[in-house]
């Protein structure tokens, strides 16, 4: 077994939770009529950032430019290819929301690292 992860090494995913909410509070994503809808809605956009990535998969595009390249090289930002981003926008929805329920991400992913090295191999027989 290999050694968990410890809550106070990863103190960076709540500075990055943060982070991510205040961008989206800028943005009018957390305005009072917004955040009315709870749950439900970080579920939903979470769900649609996953399913963006299973379109890349699908059509073969998961090494390609993003459909944002011309607006990233236009804002001087790196370009992304579409696994890239897609599993970024993942990665921000997810922390959002984290913020969003006061939810300490650095304990969460450390205790459940500590739990996924406790269990059998492949859960059960799974194979995936």
């Amino acid at each position: 077994m290999t050694q968990p992860l410890i809550a106070s090494s990863l103190t960076v995913l709540n500075d990055l939770r943060d982070h991510v909410y205040d961008v989206a509070a800028s943005k009018g994503f957390h305005d009072p009529d917004q955040d009315a809808m709870g749950m439900p809605k970080y579920i939903a956009n979470l769900h649609g950032e996953v399913t963006e990535l299973w379109d890349a998969f699908r059509a073969d595009t998961l090494d390609k430019p993003c459909d944002k390249a011309a607006k990233m090289l236009a804002a001087g930002t790196p370009v992304l290819t579409c696994a890239e981003e897609e599993i970024a926008d993942i990665l921000i929805r997810a922390l959002d929301v984290a913020k969003a329920y006061s939810i300490d991400v650095a304990h969460a992913v450390a205790a459940k690292d500590a739990y996924n090295q406790t269990r059998p191999q492949r859960h059960g027989g799974k194979k995936a």
